[in-house]
């Protein structure tokens, strides 16, 4: 059995240099389809790549991006740690659409630099995010629908109130929403209404809502993005 390579690093600038694990295809050749996973609030690019263990087929290349804002995590009787966001949100509409604005002139700085090193086919680019990184990850699918394969939302919500005259462009994209019922932090209507968006503007969505699962990613979810995945 042959022992994975471990995960190639790249840094990109942003407002400080953002870290991005790379883990490149394991079967098959190097223009390989690439996914790109964005982690949730308070997490890093190497945590969510522990995260999505065994959920992303070998001939993908995969890349773990740290968030572009750094802070501390302070947790009761556990060490303090860095973990990152990937935009700044305040309350304030007009700060926090500049702030996604940003992140998404970021994010595409990062996912040219990952092509560039893996030599990952540029025509099959596929976003996943969780939770903040979910927001993030379908903001930029439906802006920029030219430049993805498709997109993957876990325990996120479409902000579809300010993608009005974007939303046409996603006709004939494949996506999977994933959505625990039990999750507390984002109800599961948020997944049922994005689908029901997405799929009325044509779009091929699979939804996929967990019993007695909260805000977190489990086996089965694990499961399911592996064999949609594989499908593509």
């Amino acid at each position: 059995m042959t022992t994975p390579a471990p995960p190639l690093n790249i840094t990109v600038p942003f407002t400080r240099q953002s870290s991005c694990e790379i883990v490149t295809a394991r079967e098959g050749q190097a223009e390989a389809p690439l996914i790109v996973a964005l982690h949730g609030q308070g997490e890093s690019g190497e945590r969510h790549r522990h995260y999505l263990r065994g959920a992303i087929p070998a001939h993908f290349h995969a890349a773990f991006p740290d968030g572009f804002h750094a802070h501390e995590v302070r947790k009761p009787d556990r060490p303090i740690r860095l973990g990152y966001g990937w935009y700044l949100y305040t309350g304030d509409q007009d700060a926090f659409l500049e702030s996604v604005a940003l992140a998404e002139e970021a994010l595409w700085r990062l996912i040219d630099r990952v092509l560039d090193t893996t030599g990952a086919d540029a025509s099959r680019v596929y976003l996943m995010g969780f939770s903040q990184g979910c927001y993030l990850a379908q903001m930029t699918a439906v802006r920029h629908a030219e430049r993805v394969a498709g997109w993957i939302g876990q325990a996120g919500r479409l902000k579809d109130e300010v993608l009005t005259d974007e939303l046409p462009r996603v006709a004939g994209k494949p996506v999977l929403l994933q959505h625990g019922e039990d999750d507390e932090a984002i109800g599961a209507d948020a997944a049922r209404h994005g689908a029901e968006v997405l799929t009325a503007h044509g779009a091929e969505v699979s939804l996929k809502l967990y019993k007695d699962t909260g805000h977190h990613i489990t086996d089965t979810m694990r499961g399911d993005m592996r064999a949609w995945l594989a499908e593509r």
